[in-house]
């Protein structure tokens, strides 16, 4: 199934950009379904609940942490750095308040784009790092 096709999906469940990332990593990895670590990162969604740091950047570095946690620091700035100059220059900022000012319509219209973006991105780079995927 396409990635926007699943995020899609997932929005309708009920899930946020923070644990999307995450269960479709999981999912790719031929990982089982992390049931508390999906409701832990219930609390980065939507920046913390407050706009600050973006659900879908936080989810990024929480899923490479947990894939290849050897290599945490060095991709989480990776993905950090392309994830700014990707979509800070339009919006000034990576704060879920401002990379969606529109609220809910945004939401689902802005969001799900970033998403897959940064889904690919996080992809590529475990896969740079010979991080070897279940399909």
């Amino acid at each position: 199934m396409a990635d926007d096709v699943r995020i899609r999906n997932l929005q309708q469940q009920g899930y946020c950009c923070t644990q999307i990332m995450l269960k479709m990593g999981l999912e790719d990895a031929g990982l089982p379904e992390e049931p508390a670590l999906l409701k832990a990162a219930a609390g980065l969604c939507g920046g913390m609940h407050s706009g600050l740091v973006c659900g879908i950047l936080s989810g990024a570095c929480a899923l490479l942490a947990l894939l290849l946690p050897e290599k945490t620091a060095l991709l989480c700035s990776k993905i950090t750095d392309w994830f700014m100059n990707e979509f800070k220059a339009e919006n000034n900022s990576i704060d879920c308040k401002d990379l969606i000012p529109g609220g809910d319509l945004d939401r689902f219209v802005k969001c799900p784009r970033m998403l897959a973006a940064t889904y690919a991105k996080v992809r590529e780079l475990l896969d740079e790092h010979d991080f070897e995927f279940a399909e």
